[in-house]
């Protein structure tokens, strides 16, 4: 576990102390805007956006970058000719401010179109390879990668074109990154992105629960038994699955314990806002699919080190039934994972669908 991000990091997949923090601190603005203003819409809109990124591929990837290259050669045949006639038309200071705007714009519009529509083909294509790529996608963004990690505009493989504006964030000093980032604002989009993407972890923090490391791969039990026992993921996983376990006995005792429990919560506007999660009047099952999935995140932990004591005794267990017995707890985390998630969604959009919304005008333009 690092402090914060860089190139290598990222690589190896290590969790970073800041990204978590900038996922703790993007849920709890949300948290506050949704009280403050009532409405959990942006929250909505987040949720619907995010399977854009955690539903990438290496396949779309590729697939990017195709049309990256399309769109470029079709720019250079206009030989800059939108270039000129911006210049042309405003004073050279000006227009120069006014085509950054432009391409800021045009930019950020084209980096999402080309990651929606290349994400929406694979996964018609193999929908299955998608939807695995799921897990992988949510902790990379939300537990590793960090706001001092240059944002992708366009895939990795193309970054080299954007040596000039990236190589500041190689360095170890954080203060250069930071002023390197704030110098262009073509990261802006994408950053605001990315803690959109962490601010839906209300919603998508189950997959914790199912999510693994990139040193997995490895078809050694006892390398596995590792990661379970000591990988950043899964200490996380454990944690995780401890406060929430404390959490849903702290609400059944208040529940039984304190008869005017419900009221007391939905007595405050931000407690109100919670309680389409934490349902003070009643015990969802929704959330008895999260406590029996933090009862095996640390279950596992307790057995992997059971195991690997057997191990250093000379005496382990065979390993097919083993392997048979997590992959069985990892199928049932699945389920719980995906139930939990599917419940959450459908409460945030209820909720934002009883919102009423601002009507929409019906001019094109103010003078029309």
């Amino acid at each position: 576990m690092r402090l914060i991000s860089n190139k290598e990091s990222v690589a190896k997949g290590e969790v970073s102390v800041l990204a978590i923090i900038e996922t703790l601190l993007a849920s709890g603005l949300v948290f506050y805007l949704s009280a403050h203003f009532n409405a959990v819409r942006w929250l909505a809109v987040a949720v619907c956006v995010a399977p854009v990124l955690l539903m990438r591929t290496e396949e779309s990837k590729l697939l990017e970058i195709e049309w990256w290259d399309y769109f470029e050669e079709k720019q250079e045949q206009l030989e800059d000719k939108p270039v000129s006639f911006i210049l042309n038309r405003f004073p050279e200071k000006i227009g120069i401010v006014v085509l950054n705007m432009i391409v800021v714009v045009l930019n950020t519009l084209q980096a999402f179109a080309f990651k929606a529509g290349a994400t929406l083909l694979t996964v018609l294509r193999s929908p299955a390879i998608s939807l695995q790529a799921i897990p992988r996608n949510w902790s990379h963004l939300t537990l590793v990668v960090d706001s001092l990690y240059p944002p992708e505009i366009v895939p990795k493989t193309r970054r080299e074109k954007f040596e000039v504006s990236t190589e500041p964030f190689s360095s170890e000093d954080y203060r250069h990154r930071l002023v390197s980032l704030l110098a262009f604002p073509e990261f802006l989009p994408s950053l605001f992105y990315r803690w959109s993407l962490k601010a839906t972890s209300i919603i998508y923090a189950p997959l914790v629960f199912v999510a693994h490391s990139t040193f997995n791969k490895g078809a050694d039990l006892r390398t596995k038994l590792e990661l379970i026992k000591r990988g950043d993921l899964s200490r996380i996983r454990a944690l995780y699955g401890v406060v929430a376990i404390a959490v849903f006995l702290v609400k059944l005792v208040l529940m039984m314990k304190w008869n005017g429990f419900a009221e007391w919560w939905n007595g405050n506007p931000i407690t109100e806002f919670l309680a389409l999660y934490i349902v003070p009047s009643e015990i969802p099952r929704w959330q008895i699919a999260e406590v029996a999935n933090s009862v095996l995140a640390v279950g596992a932990m307790i057995f992997a080190r059971y195991a690997l004591l057997r191990y250093e005794l000379n005496n382990p267990w065979a390993e097919k039934p083993v392997k048979r017995l997590l992959g069985f707890v990892s199928g049932v985390r699945w389920v719980l994972a995906l139930y939990a998630i599917v419940c959450l969604g459908y409460i945030t959009m209820r909720a934002a669908h009883d919102w009423h919304w601002p009507a929409l005008g019906t001019k094109w333009l103010p003078f029309m």
